[in-house]
């Protein structure tokens, strides 16, 4: 089992992040996580998945990322000391398709095996990618909204900083699906880092545009900046909104009525098969190259049904 001291320390000096490890056995393999933002809630699910599967081989994770959004340079850097560490496994969750790679190629040239979760790194070099089809999820989302509309009206993508490939790939999805769609007018997307700043562009784009009636957020803080600005306006069940992921706080606005439905992925699960393809790889069997999760459509009428409980809860 490797030594972790002295790269917990390192982790923390470089981007401000932390790490936590689980309880472990000897001979298990020790994989390191690299998520977006230790800010999200939303990766804990991720988190969760790989323990659970890497309990099994009495394995231990060493869960890292940036305390910022959008830090390419600590992704990086946590890259550059998962190797030097010499861990079994790496768990990219990249905050950028191009800048990582470099990275990534050399952990892979070291033997150390790469599974990406959630958005591509633009090199044929990895051991696979897990993620939901994010295109594909957009677009159902955007058809989503624009049923609750009744077909007709001004929309808006409220989304993460350009350059995310999740993030990006949800917003080409939506405008795709909208072009289908005569009467529905787009105006042009919301960008922000976080939830304050989904929080300002929303109230800004409301005042501006005070005849919106759907909004679609591609990400957990996007939605819960939008679902505020609604609540501020008072225009919570006036205005729809369709969302992704399905944070404690979305899962709230839901059950209000300020969000009308979830496009829920499934993290643990993208967590668990990360593992198990590292383990698998490491005793020398082919693994997938590439593994898209299904997305579930939530909302307030079916949010309570035991199948959609396990998705939105899935550390019950």
């Amino acid at each position: 089992m490797k030594k972790l001291g002295m790269f917990l320390a390192t982790c923390a000096v470089l981007v401000g992040g932390i790490a936590t490890t689980v309880s472990a056995g000897d001979n298990g393999p020790t994989v390191q996580m690299i998520v977006m933002s230790i800010n999200s809630e939303y990766w804990l699910n991720v988190q969760a998945g790989s323990e659970a599967e890497l309990e099994k081989s009495g394995g231990e994770l060493i869960y890292t990322g940036p305390s910022l959004d959008g830090d390419i340079q600590g992704q990086i850097d946590l890259m550059e000391n998962a190797i030097s560490s010499g861990v079994d496994g790496i768990i990219l969750i990249p905050v950028d398709a191009e800048a990582l790679v470099p990275s990534v190629e050399k952990a892979e040239d070291a033997g150390i095996p790469v599974v990406v979760v959630d958005g591509p790194v633009k090199t044929d070099k990895v051991t696979s990618y897990i993620a939901t089809d994010n295109e594909a999820g957009g677009k159902l989302a955007m058809e989503t909204l624009i049923d609750l509309m009744g077909g007709k009206g001004k929309a808006v993508v409220v989304n993460a900083l350009a350059g995310i490939p999740s993030n990006d790939g949800r917003g080409i999805g939506a405008e795709a699906a909208a072009k289908e769609y005569p009467d529905i007018e787009m105006i042009e997307t919301l960008r922000g880092a976080d939830q304050a700043a989904a929080l300002q562009n929303t109230e800004n784009v409301l005042t501006a545009n005070p005849d919106i009636t759907g909004i679609f957020a591609a990400y957990d803080r996007g939605a819960i900046g939008a679902s505020q600005a609604l609540i501020n306006a008072g225009l919570d069940g006036k205005v729809h909104q369709v969302a992704f992921d399905a944070a404690a706080d979305e899962i709230q606005y839901l059950e209000d009525g300020v969000i009308d439905a979830l496009i829920v992925q499934q993290p643990y699960e993208m967590g668990r098969l990360a593992v198990e393809y590292i383990n698998k790889t490491i005793a020398g069997e082919e693994v997938p190259k590439e593994m898209a999760t299904d997305v579930v459509v939530v909302t307030k009428d079916n949010m309570n049904e035991p199948d959609i409980q396990k998705v939105l809860y899935p550390l019950k």
